[in-house]
């Protein structure tokens, strides 16, 4: 090593570092990772402090950009739910098909009005600020807690518009290169690259479900590491076949993959989730270490123009055109039309197009790049500050707590979850496939997983969890589960169930845990879940009167007879779940699993402690 010259593997490990700090960083500031690595990498590349020297990796960019694109989209289309999408299908589908088009020609008219840029230059700008970015739209969406719509609008759109812009783009590269491909040769292009990325895609996703369901990889280690081969192969040959309509091919293949819910996809979807945040991290830092800030600076007053023209004028209209006919509220319509950040599928294209129109001695290609740049930081920055309190004044949340965890409990934790998610959004974590698979098809996040193991914990992400409701088959289980998932994911609120004869055994761990008893009672899985399998249990509901003698008993001092199973009480519009503290008020209304005979024998469901309880006053 040479004093004085930075070699390419201090480059790309200084820019892993930096990736991983300023992810974690992030996390503890709760504020999108974009914006320090695109700080990091401008602080420390050529044009800051030289730490990061980009020439000394420009020849392996190109590549690492292109797996890098790959994998991304990949585990875009691993994450995409579309079971749940399909409720908003229509709206998504213009969003992706219509939003391109109407960005590239208004925002492209405008950068010629502003700059004076060639026509060409002009449009390839507004194709490729039409790319979106889940890598930013994801965090944003998580931390705001959006209403079910909007969550399953924004994140489909920004998994299916990065591939349909990028292919956009590139058929405007075309155009810029190359004076024989004219205007009417869009359409034709563009279709071709789309339906041969569907195909390579569908059929790629059909191999890898074969191989990974067949006994051709049995190696569980083997497994994440040969699909990753196969993606990149699919990558490359749908881009042999037609240029750049990999990009869709690998999105396909992974949705087509998720929707089969192999049996490991858990697995396969985190080797991928941390690969693609390696990845997506260490572009960012480069990418914006090898951004010309000097051309930045000059056209930074027309790129906060055309910043502006996208938010007030170009994303409204995109989205008008988008939600005509659907049943969407006004202000849905209002946050869709306030929410379109871009992020790193947008800006590694940009480079990856600056390098090859520059290399063609075409100018304009770093005016491009700083451009499309400014919009990237300007719609990372506003749109992230403005997210949150912009749900709240549009009343679009989808709760005003955040997300209830239920890890195991059957079917009773499935019909526990759904009593919950009136008002808030429930995710499960079961090793009980068919339980599962009911739940995914009703458009809950549901997991397959031992919630023991921290991989589960991680693909449901139990660090954005407020609740966890911890009721499987054993309470030394539940009582680990909840263990971990306060100390590792700081969960603030834990609920545990306990089997019965286990309450004094597992006190001392309780009140360590600072953990709630749920139901207030001893729960026997076994007996409860055995009744839901035979379908011997019906739903009923009742409600506290004005002069209830259980108005002010706790739920533990309250009597509650065989074969009733209280599951939550709504007060003032809201579910509570319950445990000993609880104390009941008027008019709370209990809803409750029971076994039939409880009703037609007209019996007391709830009956205050003995002592208080006379033959003519009425319980619940």
């Amino acid at each position: 090593m040479n004093p004085g010259i930075i070699e390419p593997t201090e480059t790309f490990v200084i820019a892993v570092l930096l990736a991983v700090g300023a992810q974690v960083l992030a996390g503890h500031l709760r504020m999108p990772a974009i914006v320090l690595w695109l700080a990091g990498g401008m602080l420390l590349g050529p044009y800051g402090v030289h730490l990061l020297d980009i020439g000394a990796v420009q020849p392996a960019m190109e590549t690492l950009i292109e797996l890098g694109l790959a994998v991304i989209l990949f585990e875009g289309g691993l994450n995409l739910n579309l079971r749940a999408l399909r409720e908003q299908g229509w709206v998504v589908g213009r969003l992706v098909l219509l939003g391109p088009l109407i960005t590239m020609l208004l925002g492209g008219s405008l950068l010629h009005l502003f700059s004076n840029l060639p026509w060409d230059i002009s449009l390839l700008f507004g194709a490729l600020v039409a790319v979106g970015g889940p890598t930013v739209i994801v965090p944003i969406v998580r931390q705001t807690r959006l209403d079910r719509k909007l969550r399953h609008i924004l994140t489909g759109e920004a998994m299916l518009i990065d591939a349909v812009g990028a292919m956009l783009a590139i058929v405007m590269l075309q155009i810029v290169i190359s004076p024989s491909f004219t205007v009417e040769s869009i359409l034709p292009s563009l279709t071709s690259k789309f339906l041969v990325g569907i195909f390579c895609g569908w059929a790629g996703g059909r191999l890898l479900i074969l191989l990974l369901r067949g006994n051709w990889l049995k190696d569980t280690e083997l497994r994440p590491t040969a699909t990753l081969a196969i993606v990149w192969a699919l990558f490359h040959l749908s881009n042999h076949i037609s240029d750049q309509a990999g990009l869709m091919a690998v999105l396909v293949a992974g949705a087509v993959l998720q929707y089969e819910q192999l049996p490991d996809i858990q697995r396969l979807r985190h080797f991928k989730g941390s690969l693609a945040t390696l990845l997506v991290g260490m572009l960012f830092v480069l990418l914006a270490a090898g951004l010309n800030l000097g051309i930045a600076v000059n056209y930074l007053g027309q790129g906060i123009l055309l910043f502006l023209a996208l938010v007030v004028v170009i994303r409204p209209l995109v989205v008008a055109s988008s939600v005509f006919g659907s049943d969407l509220s006004l202000n849905q319509m209002k946050y869709l039309a306030m929410m379109a950040p871009r992020g790193v599928v947008a800006a590694a294209i940009t480079a990856l197009f600056g390098v090859i129109i520059t290399r063609m001695g075409i100018p304009g290609g770093e005016v491009l790049e700083a451009l499309v740049y400014i919009i990237i930081i300007l719609s990372v920055l506003v749109y992230g500050m403005l997210a949150s309190p912009l749900s709240k004044k549009l009343a679009v949340e989808g709760s005003d707590e955040r997300s209830v965890l239920i890890v195991g409990g059957g079917q009773i934790g499935a019909e526990l979850g759904r009593t919950l998610s009136d008002d808030r959004e429930v995710r499960f974590l079961d090793l009980n496939g068919e339980v599962i698979a009911h739940l995914q098809n009703s458009g809950y996040v549901a997991v397959r997983g031992n919630a023991l193991d921290p991989i589960y914990m991680e693909i449901v992400h139990a660090e954005e969890i407020g609740v966890i409701v911890v009721m499987t088959g054993s309470s030394d289980h539940n009582l680990l589960i909840a263990q971990l998932a306060q100390n590792d994911f700081h969960v603030p609120e834990v609920f545990v169930a306990l089997q019965p004869d286990d309450e004094q055994k597992q006190a001392r761990m309780m009140k360590q845990l600072g953990a709630k008893r749920l139901f207030a009672k001893p729960y026997n899985y076994t007996y409860w879940n055995d009744q839901a399998y035979r379908k011997r249990l019906v739903y009923e509901s009742r409600t506290v009167e004005e002069d209830s003698p259980l108005i002010g008993v706790s739920m533990a001092e309250a009597r509650i007879p065989h074969g009733v199973q209280p599951l939550v009480v709504i007060r003032n519009g809201r579910t509570e779940l319950t445990c000993d503290e609880f104390r009941f008020a008027a008019g709370d209304e209990i809803k409750m699993l029971m076994r039939p005979e409880r009703m037609q024998e007209g019996q007391p469901l709830i009956l205050p402690p003995a002592k208080q309880a006379t033959a003519t006053t009425p319980v619940a």
